[in-house]
């Protein structure tokens, strides 16, 4: 594995974290705003979270075209909660947060160098 592949490793699996925790705080939000009648739904996100973040790891592409998308719809969702929901600056602190990530995450795994480099690493590993 060279320099940028490493690189690329390195920053998938923070960005990675950073969406779980992302992920894990929407979570605990939603249960505490409309409470616990859907926790199997918010379960079962999460953990289809984590597969993808475990294909995108593993360089699958369709796993990431997918992210990509669903960070882009994130980041909308993010903005209206940001500007059009009546809350105090405090709480609207994790939309600014998920905006952050998500758009950071965007920009590693839709145009990043890094990251092309080792999915191909993976890709090249799987077929070895």
């Amino acid at each position: 594995m060279n320099h940028l592949e490493k690189k690329g490793q390195i920053r998938t699996i923070l960005i990675s974290v950073s969406i779980l925790l992302v992920s894990i705080h929407t979570i605990l939000y939603y249960i505490s705003t409309v409470g616990t009648d859907k926790i199997l739904q918010q379960g079962v996100r999460f953990l289809l979270t984590v597969a993808l973040i475990i294909l995108v790891y593993n360089g699958k592409n369709w796993a990431r075209i997918i992210f990509l998308i669903l960070f882009g719809l994130g980041i909308l969702g993010a903005l209206f909660s940001l500007f059009f929901r009546e809350q105090e600056t405090v709480l609207k602190l994790p939309f600014i947060v998920m905006i952050i990530v998500y758009s950071l995450s965007l920009y590693h795994f839709g145009v990043s160098e890094s990251y092309r480099a080792f999915a191909t690493y993976q890709n090249k590993k799987i077929f070895e």
